[in-house]
């Protein structure tokens, strides 16, 4: 037995002696861990807006397009949309929308409309929310506006349309960093 004594405690205190590293980084990684505090949830919010007042007697057309970034964060689209087509509380959409209207659509990163407007009367303002299924599509997501309209500048007798498209991100910050990671 005495023979076996010595190579065995040999091994034994190598073995030791090469895992203390490794075991001993646990319990520091614990306690740099608990001094570090706990980790917060911040939301920030990305928006575009198109927004146009028709400023001349004669119809005028409108056509614009822009574009907002869907990342990983993205958790939700929240869409605004305000429409005013003077005289509509009379005459409306006489013509079938042809002559005056606003016409607006959200197309995600897939080629997929997410969001449409179709409109040649007065609409109230509304907020529209797009939470996605599992996710939102990752990419860039495009707003596209073609509306005509009429108006007399300096009156309240204008067409007027106003889409914003915000999307909210929800990313975790780990103190002492003051960012998103």
């Amino acid at each position: 037995m005495k023979r076996y004594l010595l190579p065995t405690v040999l091994i034994l205190t190598l073995m030791l002696s090469s895992t203390a590293g490794c075991m001993g980084l646990i319990p520091a990684r614990e306690g740099l861990e608990a001094m570090r505090g706990e980790a917060e949830s911040s939301v920030t919010i990305d928006s575009i807006t198109l927004s146009h007042a028709f400023n001349t007697f004669d119809i005028e057309p409108y056509i614009n397009s822009s574009t907002i970034e869907v990342t990983s964060e993205s958790t939700q689209i929240v869409i605004y949309r305000k429409v005013t087509i003077t005289g509509t509380d009379s005459v409306a959409c006489f013509d079938g929308g042809i002559t005056r209207y606003v016409r607006a659509s959200l197309v995600d990163s897939n080629g997929e409309v997410q969001w449409e407007l179709d409109e040649c009367e007065d609409v109230a303002p509304i907020t529209i929310s797009i939470t996605p299924p599992p996710v939102l599509a990752i990419g860039e997501w495009e707003l596209l506006v073609d509306a005509r309209g009429a108006g007399i500048p300096g009156t309240a007798a204008q067409d007027t349309f106003t889409i914003t498209v915000s999307v909210q991100n929800t990313c975790t910050i780990y103190p002492p960093s003051k960012t998103c990671s």
